[in-house]
């Protein structure tokens, strides 16, 4: 028995397998986000280092997501402005790399005062503050 190959088509074959391994590769990193989540523990009112308690005087009043670095802890504060109807949860924090600067991204949601707080104080597991930090916050439907 004398079987031919036909080595164009082995070719082709091996071509058109390669930009379907590839695809399925590449397509999702392109769509995916690059980011990390940051590990963090909420921080009772009583434990809130003192310094930090002297600093958000002059925050209270503003919506800002503040990175503070204390005693090789990087803590994470979150004010709701002057919205007294509402309290802060907080969702999520995760970093992300943006041309080679390191974004923390805060995300919190706006809920009624009785389930939530004025102001939030976070204790990350990073070791260094980051380059810039972005608050997204998004108030809840009832």
């Amino acid at each position: 028995m004398n079987v031919k190959f036909n080595i164009k088509g082995v070719v082709y074959g091996i071509l058109v397998l390669a930009l379907i391994i590839g695809g399925f590769i590449a397509i999702p990193n392109i769509f995916m986000d690059k980011s990390k989540p940051v590990d963090y523990t909420m921080v009772q009112r009583e434990a809130i280092p003192e310094k930090i308690l002297d600093m958000m005087d002059k925050y209270t009043d503003q919506e800002r997501a503040l990175a503070v670095k204390l005693d090789k802890k990087i803590y994470v504060i979150v004010t709701r402005g002057n919205d007294n109807e509402h309290g802060i949860k907080m969702d999520k924090i995760e970093m992300i790399k943006d041309d080679d600067k390191n974004v923390m991204r805060v995300k919190v949601t706006y809920k009624d005062k009785e389930e939530s707080y004025p102001y939030i104080v976070v204790e990350t597991n990073l070791t260094d503050l980051p380059d810039r930090i972005e608050l997204n916050a998004v108030k809840e439907e009832n």
